[in-house]
């Protein structure tokens, strides 16, 4: 009993020891109070176990193995988590850097795009992109210093359509438009849909 109780007292003082030196050591902020409760919990703890062991008959061991493991498991779903996450914005930087780019080449060719659309697989680990389908909806710029043609007005009838009609791509603009992005983005023109065509 006395050899246990003079193990339990050098454990104790051992534990104030250490925890004083660092109390000495630790620079003085916002988390040093933080510290000084882990500290006390370690203290507290040097106290208590050999006590729990010689009541109990058992050791009052913490076994690091099994939190070590369940720490590891969740790094690596954190990180594989933080790698689905960053995937993804490269996916949608790269979307969208595409897209800004298509309704630029719109621009200028005298074209307005009202949307695009891109359907692509995109894998980041081996930087490889393919594209499906571009679907681009898009009009004639209005142009403010050109002269209009004034179209024939009848009455009762809704003159938003002459107008529409006027803004929209002919068959052959379609066509070029198709062939310019096909070769910027090296694709075929059938992956390309310009108003549905």
């Amino acid at each position: 009993m006395i050899t246990w109780f003079n193990s339990w007292a050098q454990g104790i003082i051992l534990a104030v020891i250490i925890v004083t030196i660092l109390e000495m050591i630790l620079p003085e902020g916002k988390n040093k109070k933080y510290i000084k409760i882990v500290m006390g919990v370690y203290i507290t703890f040097t106290i208590i176990s050999p006590i729990i062991s010689k009541v109990t008959g058992s050791n009052f061991d913490i076994d690091v193995s099994k939190y070590q493991a369940l720490i590891e498991g969740n790094n690596v779903q954190s990180t594989n988590s933080a790698q689905n996450i960053n995937n993804q914005s490269i996916e949608n930087l790269y979307l969208n850097t595409i897209k800004t780019d298509i309704k630029d080449v719109l621009n200028k060719e005298g074209y307005e795009g009202k949307k695009v659309d891109i359907t692509a697989n995109i894998n980041v680990e081996e930087e490889k992109a393919d594209i499906y389908k571009i679907d681009i909806e898009a009009t004639k710029k209005a142009n403010d210093n050109s002269i209009k043609k004034v179209n024939k007005i009848v009455i009762g009838n809704d003159t938003e359509n002459n107008e529409e009609e006027n803004n929209t791509l002919s068959n052959g603009e379609i066509k070029k438009l198709k062939k310019t992005l096909a070769d910027k983005y090296e694709i075929e023109e059938e992956k390309i849909y310009i108003n549905g065509k």
